[in-house]
């Protein structure tokens, strides 16, 4: 949920002397360059304040997108004798303005805990909290924190709108609930990675199996809507696929009140089979199921691939 690919914001700090707040968001490992030195002194990949604090450094934090948190990583790679030694999360819920006026009410979700240098602490909470937007990462009494990861699932606060379709929602989208629940394979990434925002940055950022070798062979992956809907048209994005892409595709739909649809479940077709190019986006009418209020889409590549990301643009069944 604070994953700098869903655009997270640093709302305030007390200090970021030595490095700054953000790069808690970033994706990647964090990482050490022995001779990496700037005008304040040692580089350092995290959020790292100055020494000597008579009272605790804290930042506030919005997540990129709210929701219910299951668990967490404070990860101190690389801060060994700048770690922070001790810290604590609150969380509140309530809108940017609120926040930054100082009218939030924050609670506690992590009673203050110790840390160890070069560390990845992992907590996972007993049962999902509740839905929260904002942060409140508290560190006594000062030193550096590498990354935090929040982990959650996200619950839309009002839907968004298709960036391509006007007066329909994305089902799939991230920002409105959707979640890749299963695949064939995931070799080179995830299929998670369709539903992010934008067209995103490297082909390291779409879905992309490895090779196939077998005849008539498929991969596929499954996409829970946020919120069940009618698909009206879906777009099929290759963006830096090009050597890789799949020849052709389908996607079909189920109801079902799982995550996973069992074994059994139904699926119908809503686009048949269609053949994509490299590197484009591909908008593709749906052509069955039209009237049915789905919960899931099914996504196959025949053969194999990879595909930057799907927005499956529909109306919202409530």
């Amino acid at each position: 949920l604070l994953s700098q690919s869903l655009s997270p914001k640093v709302i305030s700090f007390t200090d970021e002397f030595f490095a700054e707040t953000s790069n808690l968001f970033k994706d990647e490992e964090a990482v050490f360059l022995p001779e990496a030195f700037t005008d304040r002194g040692k580089w350092m990949d995290g959020w790292e304040t100055k020494r000597h604090n008579k009272n605790y450094d804290w930042a506030i934090l919005q997540l990129g997108y709210a929701g219910s948190i299951y668990g967490l990583d404070v990860d101190t790679s690389h801060f060994t004798g700048n770690h922070a030694p001790v810290v604590s999360l609150e969380a509140a819920n309530a809108t940017e303005e609120d926040v930054r006026a100082g009218k939030a009410q924050f609670e506690e979700i992590l009673p203050k805990v110790n840390m160890n240098p070069g560390s990845h602490h992992y907590f996972v909470f007993e049962a999902p909290t509740k839905v929260y937007t904002h942060l409140r990462l508290n560190n006594y009494p000062d030193g550096g924190i590498a990354r935090l990861r929040v982990y959650g699932q996200v619950v839309p606060q009002t839907l968004v709108a298709s960036t391509t379709e006007a007066g329909l929602v994305d089902l799939a989208f991230v920002g409105n609930g959707g979640r890749a629940v299963a695949c064939s394979n995931q070799h080179f990434c995830s299929p998670s990675n369709l539903l992010l925002p934008g067209r995103g940055k490297t082909m390291g950022d779409g879905w992309e199996t490895r090779r196939s070798r077998t005849p008539n062979h498929n991969d596929w992956a499954i996409i829970k809507f946020g919120v069940a809907g009618y698909v009206d048209k879906v777009e099929f994005d290759t963006y830096q696929f090009c050597g890789n892409f799949p020849p052709l595709i389908t996607l079909h739909g189920t109801v079902s009140s799982e995550d996973i649809p069992a074994d059994d479940a139904q699926w119908t077709e809503v686009i048949s089979a269609s053949p994509l190019t490299a590197s484009a986006q591909h908008f593709i009418e749906a052509t069955g199921g039209k009237d049915i209020a789905f919960t899931h889409v099914k996504f196959t590549m025949y053969p194999d691939g990879g595909i930057k990301r799907i927005r499956v643009n529909g109306r919202a069944a409530n």
